[in-house]
């Protein structure tokens, strides 16, 4: 079954589902709606929870395994399952149609993923889950939902927010929702009812600090080398946090990856991925310098400095993000 993320409250009122998908491109959304689910199902009895990352070249007969075991501390346990290339593989795809073909009822399944697109939906594996349980799609916001976004989160928060400051969010951030909503909770440690103004957002939303991570990445985007070289170290000097960074970078690089190998040409990508009309220019110069293979390898450069982060390897990685910078850049190191 498959339901839209504003139909979630709904559906869990009448009780929860043996399994969910949820994929799309936006991790706030995407991380939401999964606290959301996992909120609902503590309440429900569901007390443990087995998390896999399925990554390289994952085992899936850990969960085959986790499905079957006896839950050590409640009767009742989450089965997460994150997957960001929103490709299982054959025997992954055979792992999670077995998973939901014969369902332990004292589990929940909850999968989270990239994009997963048309050809995939109509594989045998999305098919089971989508009969078996709860799909839902996340899709990035278009321009026009801004607001209507940002007003709903500042009313969360406790807060109020004038037209012409929502607006001007909205251009600074450019459609992040992660940026936005970090934005927004800064202006909480003014008091509930504090009323956010153009002028607060002028102040303080990429005003303190020389440069931004998206200047970043649009200034490499344009071919600018030596500039991004120069943006990248004067952040670390900032404190900005590399994982932050990476998560900028990897977010543009698949944005990228997804436009060069688009069947229909750059423009078709351009228009199918909703990108914004102002960063057109840069994607385009970017894909004058890059292709399938060059974006592909620039994927495989993200995944090592998360590795790096994460202390699997000892490489540099403010050394490893400059090297991808250049690469994304069009003035790759060799």
């Amino acid at each position: 079954m498959r339901i839209k993320p504003d139909q979630l409250q709904n559906h869990l009122a009448k009780g929860l589902s043996g399994c969910y998908l949820v994929h799309g491109d936006e991790p706030l959304l995407q991380q939401e709606i999964g606290d959301t689910i996992r909120s609902k199902a503590r309440q429900e009895g569901f007390l443990e929870r087995d998390l896999f990352h399925v990554e390289g070249r994952f085992n899936w007969q850990q969960i085959t395994a986790s499905d079957q075991a006896m839950s050590l501390f409640s009767s009742r346990k989450i089965i997460e399952i994150r997957m960001p290339s929103g490709k299982p593989g054959k025997e992954g795809s055979a792992a999670l149609s077995q998973l939901v073909a014969e369902p332990n009822p004292d589990n929940l399944v909850l999968i989270s993923s990239g994009k997963i697109d048309s050809k995939s939906q109509n594989s045998q594996w999305f098919k089971a889950l989508d009969t078996a349980g709860v799909c839902m799609a996340i899709f990035p916001l278009e321009a026009h939902q801004m607001g209507r976004w940002i007003n709903q989160r500042s009313q969360t928060l406790g807060l109020k927010i004038t037209p012409e400051a929502c607006q001007l969010l909205a251009q600074r951030t450019e459609g992040n929702l992660l940026a936005t909503a970090q934005e927004l909770e800064k202006f909480t440690l003014n008091g509930a009812g504090f009323e956010i103004t153009a002028e607060h957002i002028n102040a303080d939303v990429g005003g303190l600090a020389r440069y931004s991570n998206y200047q970043l990445v649009d200034t490499a985007l344009s071919g600018q080398a030596h500039q991004s070289l120069t943006m990248l170290y004067g952040l670390k000097e900032e404190g900005v946090k590399a994982m932050d960074l990476l998560w900028v970078l990897s977010r543009e690089i698949r944005l990228l990856t997804s436009i060069v190998n688009h069947p229909q040409g750059l423009e078709a990508g351009l228009t199918q991925e909703r990108v914004w009309e102002k960063r057109k220019a840069y994607l385009r110069s970017a894909a004058q310098q890059h292709n399938a293979h060059s974006a592909q390898h620039m994927l495989r450069q993200c995944e090592a400095i998360d590795q790096c982060v994460k202390g699997v390897s000892k490489a540099n990685v403010w050394d490893l993000l400059g090297a991808l910078i250049m690469q994304l850049a069009g003035k790759p190191i060799y």
